[in-house]
């Protein structure tokens, strides 16, 4: 039976991703600890299982939204924008306006705000000077494109000031420049055609240079030996989830909203390989999951104290064995173990909540100081009105006393000048105009 078309892209991107993997991480600069994260695990960005490991273009770049976006401006007033809406129309966004991105605990973009911005950041990693094709690897990938990548991702959306979150948007950017070499490489790379056939025929949008070097790489031995081994790799990959465009970071947390819990991973593997009319992706996915839940049961039987989620998780990995390291299956891009189990995820949830409860013990005593201060504003503008009064009060009553004392002086004076001498003195005046 013919395979599926997305069947056939995944195979083709499992064959090139691995070309990206195989050299050392460069010198990290002004984002150090973030990049040296990145270029750790860029080999490694959202894939989650077998299952879950074919890069698909989880946020298609020109997929329409039709939920309202919260838009904010330069002055931090906010919107909301209905309608549908395109990754690519981000970049037409008026200057100073951003998408109001919201975020798991885990500094993943959810909702459908982080479909828009997982979609842009696929339009992002093809333009010409973020996606040099001249690296082989994304970790040779300067630190100084990578930076700029984040810098103008927070002019376009506002997101958390968070490390988890800049790591997110590299490792998103990083799986989507390998994706996009890979559908040039299922376009060009002909079967038969020579190097210099392929190298003669340079896309109109690549600087011919960086397609030589692609090409050129395309025809190494170290390419196609790691070619051989993703196409045995994907030959043995038998169930295909149907996210679709829908990144696992969106997709739990739309289980989340409906269910008020977490899922378990026997749970979100059958939710995420069922088709709408709730029949699974085939045979493979539901014989896994029937399996899956009579070691639940086996284990349920015979008196564990586990929690369900505990014993689901316990199943699942009995099936289908351990995490890949530095990997959680169902989680996607940015996420690893530590984050999810562990001391670690305890202390994080702690910090997260004793910073909820210190923002709200901040946020009253702002308010009581803003009350203390509104009411000495209050008296201190009754004092100063109450001491204007009293001042225009005394400037009115000396005036008054030096009138008087005026009016005295001059009825004293007039008794020594005689009438004849005041009437004289005015024909005088007369005579003299």
């Amino acid at each position: 039976m013919a395979r599926s078309k997305r069947l056939r892209q995944c195979e083709i991107t499992r064959e090139d991703e691995v070309q990206l993997n195989s050299n050392e991480p460069s010198p990290v600069s002004q984002t150090q600890h973030i990049l040296e994260h990145d270029a750790d695990a860029s080999s490694n960005s959202d894939s989650d299982s077998a299952s879950e490991n074919k890069p698909q273009v989880q946020e298609q770049v020109d997929h329409e939204y039709n939920d309202t976006l919260e838009i904010e401006d330069d002055q931090g007033y906010t919107t909301n924008k209905q309608g549908m809406i395109r990754a690519k129309d981000v970049w037409n966004l008026p200057n100073g306006q951003r998408i109001v991105i919201k975020c798991n605990k885990f500094g993943q973009p959810v909702q459908k705000g982080g479909g828009i911005l997982g979609g842009w950041l696929g339009t992002l990693s093809r333009k010409e000077n973020f996606r040099s094709l001249s690296y082989n690897s994304w970790k040779k990938v300067p630190n100084t494109v990578k930076t700029e990548l984040i810098q103008l991702t927070r002019t376009k959306f506002k997101l958390p000031m968070d490390n988890n979150v800049n790591a997110w948007i590299l490792k998103s950017v990083s799986r989507k420049w390998k994706d996009y070499k890979c559908e040039l490489k299922a376009k060009y790379m002909i079967e038969d055609y020579t190097k210099q056939q392929i190298v003669n025929v340079v896309p109109k949008e690549i600087v011919p240079q960086q397609w030589v070097d692609l090409v050129h790489y395309w025809f190494s031995e170290k390419s196609q030996l790691y070619s051989r081994i993703r196409r045995a790799s994907r030959a043995k990959h038998t169930t295909p989830h149907i996210t679709g465009s829908m990144s696992f970071a969106r997709k739990r947390q739309e289980f989340e909203e409906i269910n008020q819990r977490e899922p378990g991973c026997i749970e979100f593997f059958a939710v995420n390989h069922k088709s709408k009319d709730g029949s699974y992706i085939n045979t493979t996915a539901s014989d896994f999951v029937s399996d899956a839940m009579v070691k639940v049961n086996a284990n349920i039987t015979s008196g564990s104290l586990a929690s369900a989620v505990e014993l689901e998780n316990d199943a699942f990995i009995g099936i289908k064995g351990k995490d890949r390291y530095g990997r959680v299956r169902g989680y996607g891009i940015g996420v690893v173990p530590t984050q999810v189990s562990g001391p670690q995820a305890y202390l994080g949830s702690v910090r997260y909540d004793d910073n909820t409860e210190e923002v709200q013990r901040l946020k009253s005593k702002i308010q009581l100081m803003q009350d203390s201060y509104e009411s000495k504003l209050v008296g201190m503008q009754k004092d100063y009105e109450s001491k204007l009064d009293m001042i225009h009060q005394n400037y009115e009553s000396r005036m008054s006393g030096m009138q008087y004392q005026l009016n005295e002086v001059t009825s004293i004076l007039l008794n020594f000048v005689r009438p004849s001498d005041i009437l004289g003195a005015e024909q005088r005046g007369r005579t003299s105009t």
